[in-house]
């Protein structure tokens, strides 16, 4: 019978396959995709309640999300992540060397005029942010017990 845990074998010995596995890296990555609904102009809306309440909540939670794109735009020594949570959740994500892609839905509707241009002076100031290259983190791959 053959032993199956033996580490050593005739074909993984030769210099090239060994060069080969020590420059085997793994890059880790995330991937957020987060629907932000939109920024509601209550009177337009005439929601009530509960409706009204989570319309507070998305406006504020926008109002942080520009708040934070604004302060990596002017390259300020504070990025105001935690107003919201929105912010705290997606750090990682908006800073350092992530790669941020904003898509904005707007209306043609003269109707909703207002709501598309706030949309798009919000699109303006998301596409301000001037980012380095992404760069790579490769992280060894855990060796197979032997």
């Amino acid at each position: 019978t053959r032993d199956n845990t033996s580490t050593s074998s005739s074909r993984a010995s030769s210099p090239t396959q060994l060069e080969a596995t020590e420059k085997m890296k793994q890059v880790k990555t995330k991937l957020q995709l987060v629907d932000l609904a939109g920024s509601e102009c209550v009177g337009m809306s005439g929601v009530t309640g509960a409706a009204l309440r989570e319309t507070s909540f998305i406006n504020r939670s926008l109002s942080a999300l520009a708040d934070v794109l604004g302060a990596i735009a002017e390259q300020r020594s504070h990025v105001p992540y935690r107003n919201s949570k929105l912010t705290h959740l997606l750090q990682d994500s908006i800073g350092g060397d992530a790669k941020l892609l904003v898509m904005l839905c707007i209306s043609p509707g003269q109707k909703y005029l207002t709501e598309s241009m706030q949309s798009l002076g919000f699109g303006t100031r998301a596409r301000q942010v001037q980012r380095g290259q992404v760069k790579k983190k490769n992280f060894p791959v855990p060796s197979k017990a032997k």
